[in-house]
C-alpha cells in the first residue's frame, strides 16, 4: 500500500498552505487578543490593590480613631442602673413584697450614686459599702440589715447582699 503523493497536485498543496497560514493567522491573533485582555486584567488588578491599600489606611485610621474614642468614654462612663441580688433569699423563705421592699430601700439609700462618675464611685465604695452594712431596713414588723458580698461597678452596679434577722 503506497500513500499517494499529494505534494504534485496543486490542489492539495494551496489547500495545505491555506491551512498553514489560517493557523498562523489564528496564533497571531490569539496572542494579540491575549495580551490586550491579559494587560486589561493586570490594570484591573493594579487598581484593585490601591483601593484594598486605600482602604486598609482608612480602616486603620477609623480603628485609632474608635480606640480613642472608647478610652475618653470609659474615663467619662456613668452608673446608670443599680442591681440588688439577695444571696440567702431562699434559705430565709421571705415572700416576695418583703424582699421587693426590702430591695427597693436598698436601691434609695443607694439612689444618689446614679450619674456619678464610676472613678468616683469605685474611690468611694468602701463608704457605700459602710452605709448600706450600717442601716437597718424595717419592713412590717420586722428589721433587717443588709452584709455586701459581692460588688460588680461598671454601668450597671450590682450588689450581692445577704439579709441577716436584726432582734
Amino acid at each position: 500500500m503506497r500513500i499517494p503523493p499529494y505534494y504534485q497536485h496543486p490542489g492539495w498543496q494551496r489547500f495545505l498552505a491555506g491551512v498553514v497560514i489560517g493557523m498562523l493567522i489564528g496564533w497571531l491573533f490569539f496572542l494579540y487578543h491575549f495580551g490586550h485582555v491579559h494587560e486589561k486584567l493586570v490594570i484591573e488588578i493594579r487598581k484593585q490593590q490601591m483601593t484594598i491599600e486605600n482602604q486598609k489606611k482608612d480602616i486603620e485610621t477609623l480603628r485609632s480613631d474608635q480606640r480613642r474614642l472608647n478610652e475618653e468614654n470609659q474615663k467619662k462612663l456613668t452608673i446608670q442602673d443599680i442591681e440588688i441580688e439577695f444571696t440567702n433569699e431562699r434559705k430565709l423563705r421571705l415572700n416576695e413584697l418583703t424582699l421587693y421592699e426590702l430591695r427597693q430601700k436598698a436601691i434609695d439609700e443607694l439612689n444618689f450614686l446614679k450619674n456619678k462618675d464610676i472613678e468616683t464611685v469605685a474611690e468611694t465604695k468602701d463608704l457605700m459599702i459602710r452605709t448600706i452594712e450600717n442601716k437597718v431596713f424595717e419592713i412590717e414588723d420586722s428589721r433587717y440589715q443588709l452584709n455586701v458580698e459581692e460588688l460588680y461597678l461598671f454601668t450597671t452596679l450590682e450588689m450581692h447582699m445577704k439579709i441577716e434577722l436584726v432582734n
